[in-house]
């Protein structure tokens, strides 16, 4: 088939889905990539922002809307959102241990689609900070572990004080699957270093299957590979490869298994009816996003246990940029 039919033969859906990837892959900064399903089964499995683990009892999606929000926002009208962006340590070995999952990426975007801007900032996952809903301090991504993306988000808004509308969590057992699923990835790598059995050298391009380019993005411990910046860096360039793998025509014929893989591996509280309201609304911010940074200092606490503690200048101008693109008071 040439690529003339490829493109008539294209559903009208997957269009809007493709165009919605390169948003997302644009908001951010190319850590994670998302798309709405074809399906609405497909959709109903991902809208599952699971229970609440101090009640046992499940969440509404309609129930996880940002604590921080006077009224609801209208993604019809444009209003000015905010999304925390989770990647898990979930993986079949921490499950059948019964471990819970931490959120070893987190990060925070907001998008304006009246200024045409988006602000986007790192949170470090060993940022001290007040779990919501337990009245502890600890480490943030602590947090995912307790209570999920739920109460992963709304410690993340505490420590903001800035409201967070959406939220969206991809597990580490995903990415090796997804990268699976589309074939394999091409990488070059900007450092040397070993892990789990692989070997990288600075500079030189790798066709990765998912084993391989999970422990290309999960390394940071290991000597050259660069801390957690170093890991950020490949995990944006790992997701960057899967997203040009599923913009490709090859990957189109694999749509249905790509989106059964990403089903059983995404959670997520937007809903399925504002898909097409973002894609239209918030292309604009999505392609002028300014990547902000959080500055401070690792440290051991007075619990004996290593924190990363943010400079208070450097937060508080964080904190600002990111109010002022929702449009919030001061």
């Amino acid at each position: 088939m040439n690529r003339t039919e490829s493109r008539r033969g294209m559903h009208p859906v997957f269009k809007i889905l493709l165009v919605l990837l390169i948003v997302a892959i644009i908001v951010i900064g190319g850590i994670f990539a998302y798309v709405y399903f074809q399906l609405q089964g497909a959709v109903g499995d991902m809208n599952n922002p699971g229970g609440d683990s101090q009640t046992g009892e499940d969440i509404a999606l309609e129930d996880t809307a940002s604590n921080l929000r006077e009224g609801n926002i209208d993604v019809n009208n444009g209003d000015p959102i905010s999304v925390v962006l989770f990647g898990t340590d979930s993986d079949a070995e921490r499950e059948s241990q019964a471990s819970g999952q931490r959120s070893d990426t987190i990060m925070v975007a907001t998008l304006n689609p009246d200024t045409e801007g988006g602000r986007i900032v790192s949170i470090p996952r060993d940022t001290r900070a007040e779990i919501a809903g337990r009245g502890t301090t600890e480490k943030i991504n602590h947090a995912y572990a307790y209570g999920g993306p739920v109460m992963a988000k709304d410690t993340v808004e505490n420590f903001l004080d800035t409201p967070i509308d959406y939220y969206i969590s991809i597990n580490m057992d995903g990415l090796e699957a997804i990268v699976d699923a589309v074939g394999g990835i091409t990488v070059t790598s900007e450092d040397s270093f070993e892990q789990s059995g692989f070997s990288f050298a600075q500079g030189e391009t790798y066709e990765m299957d998912g084993e391989m380019a999970l422990a290309f993005s999960r390394s940071r411990k290991a000597e050259g590979a660069g801390g957690d910046s170093g890991r950020q860096m490949r995990q944006q360039q790992v997701v960057r490869a899967i997203s040009d793998e599923l913009l490709s025509l090859q990957t189109v014929t694999n749509f249905n298994s790509i989106l059964d893989v990403l089903s059983e591996n995404i959670q997520t509280n937007i809903p399925f009816s504002d898909m097409n309201n973002l894609r239209s609304n918030y292309q604009s911010a999505a392609q002028n996003v300014e990547q902000l940074t959080l500055e401070g200092v690792d440290d051991r606490g007075q619990d004996g246990i290593w924190y990363f503690y943010p400079n208070e200048q450097s937060y508080n101008n964080m904190r600002s940029e990111l109010r002022q693109n929702l449009e919030l008071d001061e």
